[in-house]
């Protein structure tokens, strides 16, 4: 049995794969490309989610199965070159994928105040990565793009990234006015958190934020789940 590591955090919710990883590279002192390869393999292998590597990061940071496959829910998971699985439902690529990460300041700010080692608790919320989802439902905050990166390797070593933006963000310049959730921006919060809709939409094939635009240009009303 391989030993769990001394230092470890608990995943946060809806945090992703990228984000959890990063945050335990920073409880145990280094980076990320570093602490794969401590643990026997490249970092490139967890962004890829290679089974082995996955397998052995879970290992050492004692994350239970469901634990795994929750961070891997809201991450993403490919299961074919322009296809997704994430939060039950399938998606295509692009509706996830983007050189552009954004975030909701309030959340990141509130993670990191008053701690000592922020880095460790500011986490990226799988939400947030939705082409469809552009509000954050607890602050009413527009999602604001952070940073913006071709190659996955630099856009999701999230802990460099944030280290990059954490003085903006506690000084606020992310922020701005705040807007009143539509009854369509709590119907995908819903249905990404809970996994149920009452809607039609229920019945459609694929990718959700497609469907969404299609119906949000057509006048279809979204009721208050």
């Amino acid at each position: 049995m391989v030993d769990k590591l001394r230092l470890a955090v608990e995943p946060c919710d809806c945090e992703t794969l990228p984000s959890f990883f990063s945050r335990m590279a920073a409880i145990n002192g280094t980076d990320t490309a570093g602490f794969a390869l401590d643990l026997g393999f490249s970092f490139k292998r967890i962004l890829e989610q290679d089974e082995l590597a996955v397998a052995a990061f879970a290992a050492r940071s004692g994350l239970t199965q469901d634990q795994l496959s929750t961070l891997l829910s809201w991450t993403g998971e490919r299961i074919g070159d322009v296809r997704m699985r994430y939060r039950g439902e399938v998606f295509i690529s692009r509706a996830l994928r983007s050189p552009t990460v954004r975030g909701c300041p309030h959340c990141l700010r509130e993670q990191a105040e008053g701690q000592t080692y922020p880095l460790r608790h500011m986490t990226i919320s799988g939400a947030w990565q939705c082409r469809g989802a552009d509000l954050c439902i607890r602050h009413h905050h527009p999602l604001v793009p952070l940073w913006t990166y071709s190659r996955p390797l630099e856009r999701y070593n999230i802990g460099a990234r944030l280290a990059e933006i954490l003085p903006d963000i506690a000084a606020r310049r992310f922020e701005s006015e705040l807007i009143e959730p539509s009854a369509y921006d709590r119907w995908l919060d819903h249905r990404l958190f809970q996994g149920n809709d009452d809607t039609w939409l229920a019945t459609q094939p694929g990718d959700v934020p497609v469907d969404v635009e299609v119906c949000l240009k057509g006048g279809v009303a979204f009721p208050e789940p």
